[in-house]
C-alpha cells in the first residue's frame, strides 16, 4: 500500500526518494490549535524535504482531544497535505502509552482499567479481590523449599503471603483516568470506538492513500516487578486480568494457575525450570497479543489503513518480557511494523527481529521513530550516522 511491491526500486528514486521513502516527523500539537498556523508548518515541513507528517498530540494541548474542533483541524491538515502531495500519519492516543483515548475509556468504564496481581506480606485495603493465601518456605538458597494455597481457615507454618488483585488509580498522566487493561479485547474494542472509527468516520475515503497508516506507541501491559531478593518481605508484582485463571486453564488442561501462584516468583530447588512459570509467560504474552494487536490489525485490514508503531521496553528479549511478553509475536497483525531509537545508541535485536518479521510475513517495510532524545547538540555527522546504521 505505501511501498509499491511491482515497482522497482530505482537509482532515480534512490537519489531522489518519493513521498513514501522521505522522513515524516512526529508534529507535536501541544497548546492551543490555530489553523493558519498549522497549514503554515506542513508548508514548512515540504520545504525542508519531509513526506509528510505525524499528528500527534503532546502535553499541552489546549484543544480538546478528539471534539469536532480537534477533527476538522486534522482534516484541514490532511487536505493540505493532500495538496502538497504530502502524506498524512496519523497518532492513535493523546501522547502515550496507545490504548486510554486520553482517558476516555476508562473514564466511561473504570473495570476496563489496567490490574496486576501483587504478592506481599502485608494485605492491601484497597485491593479489588485477594485471589489466594500461601504458606510458603524457603530453604537456604533462597529457593522453594514448598510451598501450599491455604483454605480460609488454615494458617501457615511458615510465611505467609497473599496474592491480591489491584486495579490502576485514577491519574493526572491519564488524564485523571487509567491506563487500559490490555489483555481485555474489550477495553481495546471501546478504544477503537473512541478514536479510530471516529478518524474513520471523518477521512475514511484517504486511507491508503493520503492517510497511510496510524500509528500506536507503546502499548503496554503492567510490569513485573519481582523480589530483589528471595528472603525479601517487600512486594512483588504480574500482570493480572480477571478471566485469566480460567483462560490460562484451558491453553493447558490439568496446570493450575492460582494453586501455583508462588513459582512465578521464586525459583525451584536445584535449577528446575518451572514450567508454571513458563506457561504464564507465554499465556499473558498471547492474550496481549491477541486482545491488542490482533484487535486493532484486523479493524485496520478491513478499514483499509496500514497498522503502524512500536512497542514499550522493546530493546532487549529481558526487557520485552516484563512489560509486553515478546515483541515478535506483537508484529504480527502489523502491516508495517516499526521500533523506536530514538537515543545516541545501537539497540541490535528490535531492528534485527522486526525486520525478520517483515520478511516473513511478506511486508513492504518497517518504520523506526528516530532522533528523538540525540540532544541539543547533535552535529549534522551524528545525524546522518544515526539514519544511516538503521537503514542498514
Amino acid at each position: 500500500m505505501l511501498y509499491d511491491a511491482n515497482k522497482p526500486f530505482t537509482e532515480e528514486e534512490f537519489l531522489h526518494p518519493g513521498k513514501e521513502y522521505r522522513g515524516a516527523p512526529f508534529w507535536a500539537w501541544n497548546g492551543a490549535l490555530d489553523r493558519a498556523e498549522l497549514l503554515r508548518q506542513i508548508g514548512c515541513f515540504q520545504e525542508m524535504g519531509f513526506g509528510g507528517f505525524h499528528i500527534h498530540v503532546r502535553s499541552g494541548l489546549e484543544t480538546p482531544y478528539m471534539s469536532g474542533e480537534f477533527l476538522d483541524l486534522v482534516e484541514a491538515c490532511a487536505d493540505e497535505g493532500e495538496r502538497r502531495d504530502m502524506l498524512a500519519w496519523l497518532y492513535d492516543e493523546d501522547r502515550w502509552p496507545s490504548g486510554y483515548a486520553g482517558g476516555m475509556v476508562t473514564r466511561e468504564h473504570p473495570e476496563y482499567s489496567r490490574r496486576q496481581l501483587i504478592l506481599t506480606v502485608q494485605p492491601k485495603p484497597n485491593c479489588l479481590y485477594t485471589v489466594g493465601r500461601y504458606d510458603v518456605h524457603l530453604n537456604s538458597a533462597g529457593d522453594l523449599a514448598s510451598y501450599r494455597l491455604l483454605s480460609e481457615n488454615e494458617t501457615a507454618d511458615g510465611q505467609e503471603w497473599v496474592a491480591q488483585v489491584l486495579m490502576d488509580r485514577p491519574s493526572p498522566r491519564f488524564n485523571n483516568a487509567t491506563y487500559i487493561d490490555t489483555l481485555n479485547r474489550n477495553a481495546v474494542e471501546r478504544f477503537l470506538e473512541c478514536t479510530h472509527e471516529k478518524y474513520r468516520e471523518r477521512l475514511g475515503n484517504r486511507f491508503g492513500h493520503s492517510i497511510p497508516a496510524i500509528f500506536t506507541d507503546e502499548p503496554q501491559f503492567a510490569k513485573l516487578e519481582p523480589l530483589p531478593i528471595a528472603t525479601a518481605q517487600s512486594d512483588a508484582r504480574v500482570v493480572w486480568t480477571d478471566d485469566l485463571p480460567a483462560t490460562y486453564a484451558a491453553a493447558y488442561p490439568g496446570e493450575d494457575l492460582v494453586a501455583c501462584l508462588p513459582e512465578l516468583f521464586w525459583n525451584l530447588p536445584d535449577r528446575r525450570p518451572s514450567v508454571i512459570r513458563y506457561h504464564f509467560h507465554n499465556h499473558v504474552s498471547e492474550r496481549f497479543v491477541s486482545a491488542y494487536s490482533d484487535t486493532i490489525g484486523n479493524w485496520c485490514r478491513e478499514a483499509g489503513i496500514l497498522f503502524t508503531g512500536h512497542l514499550y521496553e522493546e530493546p532487549t528479549l529481558k526487557s520485552q518480557s516484563v512489560a509486553v511478553g515478546e515483541a515478535m509475536g506483537f508484529y504480527r497483525s502489523m502491516t508495517l511494523p516499526g521500533i523506536d531509537m530514538l537515543c545516541g545508541y545501537h539497540e541490535l535485536t528490535p531492528a534485527k527481529q522486526t525486520q525478520s518479521v517483515v520478511r516473513q510475513y511478506g511486508r513492504r517495510g518497517m518504520i523506526s521513530e528516530l532522533y528523538g532524545v540525540l540532544g541539543w547538540d547533535l552535529d549534522f555527522r551524528g545525524h546522518k550516522h544515526h539514519g544511516d546504521w538503521q537503514a542498514a
